[in-house]
């Protein structure tokens, strides 16, 4: 066989691989556009479920748009989640800000959660959660089904209200 029948071969084997990858990215690119926002809502009725209702504690949606680059959509729409206590004069306040990172295998998205006061982890489960939650954040997760996924010291699991709620009672009632 011939050098230019050989390269003729390793051109459509190469287009042929090309359009796979595409095609595969494309899938993933829709699974993410359709899954993003429904665990972004599941993120906001997990934080409610953990809250409650108390005249001092409130739990606020703000809409944002991700700009994306890379992918085969422009932009992400997300709600980013606040909650807020007044207990001791000025409140104090946990937000949750998700955004789109594949820095694990299966993963597509993060939730960073940060505070606006000085947090001092104490040597108790709530606050070693409330302080992993801090470092690390949830992750967004899968495939063929998404999940909002925590790192805890035992290893990755399914976010919770329970896991919320422990966490947020070791930042906020101090």
């Amino acid at each position: 066989m011939t050098l230019a029948a050989q390269l003729q071969d390793y051109l459509d084997a190469r287009a042929a691989r090309d359009a796979a990858r595409q095609a595969q990215r494309l899938e993933r690119d829709a699974f993410i556009q359709a899954q993003f926002p429904v665990l972004n809502a599941r993120l906001i009725e997990l934080l409610g479920d953990a809250v409650g209702l108390h005249s001092r504690l409130a739990v606020s949606t703000t809409p944002m748009v991700e700009t994306v680059v890379g992918r085969s959509f422009a932009t992400l729409n997300k709600s980013s989640v606040r909650v807020a206590a007044a207990l001791n004069g000025a409140a104090q306040s946990v937000s949750f800000t998700p955004r789109l990172d594949f820095s694990q295998a299966e993963q597509f998205g993060a939730v960073d959660c940060t505070v606006d006061f000085d947090y001092r982890p104490r040597r108790s489960r709530k606050d070693a959660l409330a302080a992993a939650l801090l470092a690390g954040g949830v992750q967004m997760i899968g495939r063929t089904s998404a999940h909002l996924m925590f790192q805890g010291s035992g290893g990755p699991v399914e976010l919770s209200p329970g896991l919320l709620e422990a966490a947020l009672v070791a930042m906020l009632l101090r």
